[in-house]
């Protein structure tokens, strides 16, 4: 596995965690569940990594290759 090829999957994947991060917290705010500052940037950063990882060290390119156009 080349390292330039590692590091684009780990962003994209760190990129993808950070969405998601931000629709659970949105989702938090609209149900009026106050999620505290700091729990929020951990969880935020746990998920964000470890989806990074989970990007970098899973096989993603069958994956990618079989999804249809949308």
């Amino acid at each position: 596995m080349e390292l330039e090829s590692s590091i684009k999957r780990f962003i994209y994947g760190v990129a993808i965690g950070l969405f998601l991060a931000a629709i659970a917290w949105s989702y938090s705010a609209y149900f009026y569940v106050s999620i505290p500052l700091v729990q929020g940037i951990i969880s935020t950063l746990l998920l964000s990594t470890s989806i990074g990882f989970i990007a970098t060290f899973g096989n993603l390119d069958k994956f990618m290759d079989n999804l249809p156009f949308l």
